[in-house]
C-alpha cells in the first residue's frame, strides 16, 4: 500500500482492506490512502476492472444512520445527480458489517478540485445545489439522526443549557473571551430572530457541508458531489448561507468574501429554487448561526482524540470573522442597514 497520512490511517493494515475488498468481489491491485477526513477512513482502490474508493465510517459509524445515507445517495444517483456508484457486495448488501467497523466501497469519480478563481465553475456549483434541494424533496425515507451532528438550532430551542453545557466543558481552558463573544452574540442574534421566527423558515433535506472539496470538476462542470454524512433535515437556507462563504472566499484558508462571488452564486441558485425575501434575509445571519458550538459535537472531538478547546477557539474566532463578513452580504442581498 502507498504511504498514508498521519494518524489512525496507519493502524489499518493491507490485509484487512483486501479482506474487506474481497467481499465487495474487488481484487485491488493497488490501495492508497486518500487525504485524511475528519469522519472518515477513505481508500483509492485500483481494480482490475476501474477505480473505486472504499470508506470505512469513523464517527457517523451507527448502521441505521450509515444505511440513511446510502439510502439517500442511491436516491440522487437514481435522480440523475452527480454523484459516485454504490457498489454492493457479493451478498448484494451495500454495507460490509465487520468487527473493524462499516465499510462501503464506490466508484471513483475523476476531477479536480475547485478553483476559487473560476466563476463558471462557482456558478455550475451553485446550479447543482439548487438541483440538490429540488430531487431531495423526493426522498421519502424516515430521517435517522446522528447525536454529533452540529445543528445550530440547538441554541434557539434550549440556548442557556448549550451555553452551560460547553461552558462547563471547556471551564479553566483559556476560553472566557470565546465564551463572552459567544453569549453576547446569541443574546443580539435570539432578540433579532427569535425561535418563532426561525421555525417559520422552509425546511427540507440539506446537504449541510456544500464546499469545493465535496466535490469534483472537469472543466467548468461539478462532475460529482459527495460526503452525506452531515445531510439532515433543517432550515434549506442554511446550505445556501453556508455556500455563499465557502465558495464566496478568496481562497480556501481566507475568510473574506468576494461579493461579486457570492451574488453570482445567489444567482445562479435561484435559476433553479427561488429563495423568499425572508430567507434572503435571514442569510447573514445564519451564516454565523451555522458555526454555532453544540457541545455533543465538542463532546465527539474529545473521544476522537482531538484537541476540542483548540478547535473551538477557532470556530469562535471564525465566527467573529464571519459577523463581519455577514454585514457586508446583507448590504449587498437588501441594501439599508446591516444588523448589529
Amino acid at each position: 500500500m502507498g504511504s498514508s497520512p498521519p494518524g489512525y490511517l496507519r493502524s489499518i493494515p493491507e490485509t484487512m482492506l483486501r479482506a474487506v475488498l474481497s467481499r465487495f468481489g474487488v481484487d485491488a491491485v493497488a490501495i492508497q490512502a486518500m487525504e485524511a477526513s475528519k469522519r472518515n477512513d477513505n481508500f483509492l482502490v485500483d481494480g482490475a476492472d476501474g477505480k473505486y474508493v472504499l470508506r470505512r465510517y469513523r464517527r457517523n459509524n451507527d448502521e441505521a444512520r450509515v444505511r440513511f445515507q446510502i439510502r439517500f445517495q442511491r436516491h440522487l444517483l437514481d435522480s440523475g445527480f452527480p454523484t459516485s456508484k454504490i457498489v454492493e457486495s457479493k451478498a448484494g448488501d451495500p454495507l460490509v458489517c465487520e468487527v473493524s467497523g462499516l465499510w462501503s466501497l464506490f466508484t471513483y469519480v475523476e476531477g479536480n478540485e475547485l478553483d476559487f478563481s473560476n466563476a463558471v465553475q462557482i456558478a455550475d456549483a451553485a446550479r447543482w445545489l439548487g438541483e440538490f434541494h429540488r430531487v431531495a424533496v423526493s426522498f421519502d425515507a424516515p430521517e435517522v439522526l446522528f447525536d454529533a451532528n452540529r445543528e445550530w438550532r440547538d441554541w434557539w430551542s434550549d440556548g442557556e443549557d448549550e451555553f452551560g453545557e460547553l461552558a462547563s466543558m471547556f471551564a479553566g481552558r483559556g476560553l472566557d473571551s470565546e465564551f463572552a463573544f459567544l453569549r453576547d452574540w446569541w443574546s443580539k442574534s435570539v432578540r433579532k430572530w427569535p425561535a418563532e421566527r426561525v421555525e417559520q423558515l422552509p425546511r427540507g433535506w440539506i446537504h449541510g457541508d456544500w464546499h469545493g472539496r465535496n466535490m469534483v470538476f472537469v472543466g467548468d462542470e461539478v462532475r460529482g458531489v459527495f460526503d452525506f454524512d452531515p445531510v439532515r433535515r433543517g432550515v434549506v437556507v442554511e446550505d445556501v448561507a453556508r455556500a455563499l462563504f465557502m465558495f464566496g472566499r478568496e481562497s480556501r484558508p481566507s475568510r473574506s468574501i468576494r461579493l461579486e462571488v457570492a451574488r453570482l452564486f445567489l444567482d445562479e441558485y435561484q435559476c433553479g429554487r427561488e429563495l423568499s425575501g425572508e430567507e434572503l434575509n435571514a442569510i447573514p445571519f445564519v451564516m454565523v448561526a451555522d458555526m454555532a458550538p453544540t457541545v455533543a459535537y465538542y463532546r465527539m472531538l474529545e473521544r476522537d482524540d482531538e484537541d476540542a478547546a483548540a478547535h473551538l477557539h477557532h470556530t469562535i474566532g471564525l465566527m467573529r470573522d464571519l459577523l463581519r463578513e455577514a454585514r457586508r452580504v446583507h448590504g449587498m442581498i437588501v441594501g439599508g442597514n446591516p444588523p448589529g
